[in-house]
């Protein structure tokens, strides 16, 4: 097996926390894992966005990692009550919460002794024989058990410990490429779907506007088949060309 085939090819996002839920927070880490992913070739196929409840958390989790690859969580690993992420993976995995002695000697190192408290002790909890995502931005890691990788739900951090673990992840690179359009949906879509059932391998999208009161859009294409989409992508503009000749 080659390195490229020993990389998470498909993955899904788990992100934890009722600030989402609330509206309180705009969710923004699905988002750059998305488009990380995009370009390493690794597809993401399912968001699943849950509160801190820790039945809906194992729950999901358990679901995620048996039918994806990977699962990269967000959020729900800081210093409070409501932070049971890393309670919740060891349960899901029905291994021990452990301190993390490298963790509590950081922290110490850190903070000193005095500065070691309760909150801190909690960060230093990770899910018996994961391993530690450390990264730059912040001295409390993320951690890695099974497939899961859990990571922290401030975006800073979230961005910090993403990159460190985006060489686990990839597959052939997709590519994608774009139509402008001017007309209705309505007067293509019969056509588009023609060309969808001809370049299966080729995901298409429409995606409408306006420009004032006048229709507007993009025709999305994306594929890891660049013969294909290049293909496809001609399919396209010829479609849009005759409708704008007639």
């Amino acid at each position: 097996m080659s390195a490229a085939q020993r990389k998470h090819q498909t993955a899904a996002i788990l992100v934890i926390g009722n600030e989402i839920l609330s509206g309180r927070t705009r969710e923004a880490n699905a988002y750059l894992a998305a488009q990380q992913l995009f370009e390493r070739g690794c597809r993401l196929s399912e968001v699943a966005v849950v509160p801190d409840i820790a039945d809906s958390i194992i729950g999901t989790v358990n679901r995620l990692r048996a039918s994806h690859d990977a699962v990269i969580s967000s959020g729900g690993i800081g210093p409070t009550h409501d932070d049971i992420t890393m309670e919740c993976m060891a349960r899901a995995f029905d291994v021990p919460l452990i301190e993390h002695r490298y963790i509590v000697q950081a922290m110490t190192e850190y903070y000193g002794e005095e500065g070691l408290n309760d909150g801190r002790r909690r960060m230093s909890r990770v899910p018996q024989g994961a391993h530690l995502i450390r990264c730059e931005k912040t001295i409390a890691p993320g951690a890695r058990i099974g497939n899961v990788y859990v990571l922290a739900g401030v975006p800073s951090i979230f961005a910090s410990q993403l990159e460190v673990i985006l060489d686990d992840f990839g597959g052939l690179a997709f590519h994608r490429m774009e139509v402008e359009v001017c007309f209705p949906e309505s007067t293509f879509a019969a056509a588009l779907d023609r060309i969808q059932q001809q370049f299966p391998d080729v995901e298409i999208g429409s995606y409408p506007g306006t420009f004032g009161i006048k229709p507007c859009g993009k025709i999305c294409l994306s594929s890891q088949d660049a013969e294909q989409l290049e293909s496809a992508h001609r399919a396209v503009q010829s479609l849009i060309e005759k409708l704008q000749s007639a």
